[in-house]
């Protein structure tokens, strides 16, 4: 098994247990009822070599050594003082699939040959290996002073794959979109089991370094460039001490509170409170010493309007909204009737975060149009935007930015986005050759989820991008892709949820709905009693109450509960098909 036990990192969180997956390697099966207790490895204390221990044994240890990011220069004692001087460790993690196996003599040397699983990069940014890449190195070996050493120097540092779990986490820097009103997570994977102090030291100055390439250009860090934290981030009851340079002196009120928020939404998962200090005086002295949380709730990632908890749908080429999933009322499909979209028929719907718009595709696929859901003046009139191909469904972000995606089935796919002023823009993409079957905005309008179909093996994947600027700002470009790399088959659909994205697809059996971290470290099934029906669409978006709503092959519809029951709107087989959606 190539992979033990990164599915634990998200499970965690949820209210229930489930069978967790590796992203690599064979399954592992669990009750539904509760997660395995395994933890797929005992963490290594990094020690220096023994006196006169033979060449397995110097290689072996030196990779326990470097699996332990804070000893490094224990792992340095295994090595020729030329290597030593010459490994930069910190350029990058491999993460391998450990196994007796994988170490053998070869010539003068120990020859590793592995299953690659990952690479975490320089700023922590977690990137799953193709399915057939291995993790190859020869450690050559020579005698210094009598002694064997490694003689060859690695490409950054190397860590099995059962001990990621227990030097590593995943955290959360967070930057603002463009508009300055919601915060984006990049998620980076750094060293765990750190005293709090140095924990938060460590997430601090991380953020103060900006975006990884994953962000890029596409969010804004508020903290101008030289922003450091005068020595550390010291942590006394809970409270962690931010104690930024001069530089940060120059911001004004309202970037200054942004900055507090980027600095506060960070910290808060640690669980630690922020005092923030500007060459010694706070940073925001109209606010209290130590921020609340709550102060800055406002700048929600996950855009955590009400509103977002409403099903919508289509019922016979009709918007309807779906009511009585909270048990409040007989569950039906109420048709928006009073809106100009009433006036058209319809393949696909998408509602804004707000639930006071949506937009349509019309059933004969030249028009997208969008219109107020429940307008009071019952003239108010549609915005057409005639469109040419295939068009995906298209998606709305917190701002109530209407993204949609034609030509999707010709040689080159055409993406745009209507902001909330109507302005029309085309947003650049390549999808070199591959077909996108679906498009998902993140509420944050930066971060983008697609499945896509490979020219190459007619097989549908995941993956993920971020919308970024070109030519000075004027252009907006979709960039920076990220193949999730699930070992799923058969996957139909994927969606932003609260805890990462579900993914309908297959492994080994019939599809099934799966839960997938955002940078695909972790894949596991959705918590809750196993389905009695066949996936084929999800519906779900990132608000913490929001249930998930599968749509089966049949096109019944049926969602998650709370107390992780799969429940059916139609039981009886006698309702037509909805199609459904939620906001975003």
């Amino acid at each position: 098994m190539r992979r033990r036990l990164l599915g634990v990192l998200l499970a965690v969180a949820l209210l229930g247990g489930c069978a967790t997956v590796p992203t690599k390697g064979t399954i592992r099966n669990g009750e539904r009822q509760g997660l395995a207790p395994d933890l797929g490895g005992v963490g290594v204390e990094a020690k220096p070599p023994r006196a006169n221990i033979p060449d397995m044994a110097i290689v072996s240890g030196f990779l326990e050594a470097m699996s332990d990011s804070q000893a490094y220069d224990v792992a340095r004692q295994y090595m020729t003082p030329e290597a030593a001087g010459e490994w930069k460790p910190e350029s990058q993690t491999v993460v391998y699939d450990q196994r007796p196996e994988s170490l053998t003599r070869k010539n003068d040397g120990i020859q590793l040959t592995a299953q690659k699983i990952a690479t975490i990069g320089a700023r922590g940014e977690w990137t799953p290996a193709a399915a057939n890449e291995k993790a190859d190195f020869f450690f050559k070996l020579k005698k210094v002073d009598g002694q064997l050493r490694v003689a060859t120097v690695p490409p950054g540092a190397y860590l099995g794959s059962n001990q990621v779990d227990l030097k590593l986490a995943p955290r959360d820097l967070y930057f603002f979109n463009q508009s300055r009103d919601l915060l984006v997570p990049d998620q980076v994977w750094l060293s765990q089991n750190l005293p709090s102090g140095q924990a938060a030291t460590q997430l601090i100055q991380e953020l103060l370094k900006g975006p990884t390439s994953r962000l890029g250009n596409g969010v804004v860090s508020i903290a101008p460039p030289g922003t450091e934290v005068q020595v550390s981030v010291p942590v006394d009851l809970g409270v962690a001490t931010v104690a930024l340079n001069d530089t940060a002196a120059s911001l004004r009120d309202q970037d200054r509170r942004l900055l507090a928020a980027q600095i506060v939404w960070t910290l808060n998962q640690l669980n630690l409170r922020a005092k923030i200090t500007v060459g010694g005086a706070p940073l925001l002295p109209d606010e209290p010493e130590v921020l609340p949380f709550s102060n800055f709730s406002a700048y929600d990632p996950q855009a955590s309007a009400g509103a977002m908890t409403k099903l919508y749908g289509l019922l016979g080429q009709k918007p309807q909204r779906i009511v009585g999933l909270d048990g409040a009322s007989e569950i039906s499909a109420q048709p928006l009737n009073s809106g100009p979209l009433a006036l058209h028929k319809a393949q696909a719907f998408a509602v804004t975060l707000a639930g006071d718009a949506g937009a349509i595709v019309t059933a004969d696929g030249r028009d997208v149009v969008y219109g107020k859901l429940d307008p009071s003046d019952n003239a108010a009139k549609a915005t057409e935007i005639p469109v040419d191909g295939h068009t995906l469904p298209p998606s709305f972000d917190g701002q109530d930015n209407l993204w949609f995606l034609d030509r999707a089935n010709g040689a080159h796919p055409r993406l745009r986005v209507r902001d909330s002023d109507g302005r029309l823009r085309s947003v650049e993409t390549d999808f070199k050759g591959d077909t996108p079957v679906a498009l998902r905005m993140a509420p944050d309008g930066v971060r983008a989820l697609l499945v896509m179909k490979s020219a190459a093996t007619k097989q549908n994947y995941v993956q993920t991008a971020t919308v970024q600027t070109t030519n000075g700002g004027k252009q907006l470009m979709l960039g920076a892709f990220r193949q999730l790399m699930l070992e799923l088959t058969n996957i139909t659909d994927a969606a932003w949820d609260k805890q990462g994205i579900i993914v309908i697809g297959s492994a080994n059996a019939a599809p099934q709905p799966w839960l997938v971290s955002t940078d695909g470290s972790s894949l596991q099934l959705l918590p809750g009693s196993a389905p009695g029906f066949v996936p084929e669409h999800v519906a779900s978006n990132t608000h913490k109450d929001t249930l998930p709503v599968i749509q089966d092959d049949a096109g019944r519809i049926h969602w998650l509960s709370k107390d992780l029951a799969w429940v059916s709107m139609d039981a009886d087989n006698s309702q037509a098909t909805i199609i459904p959606t939620y906001p975003g």
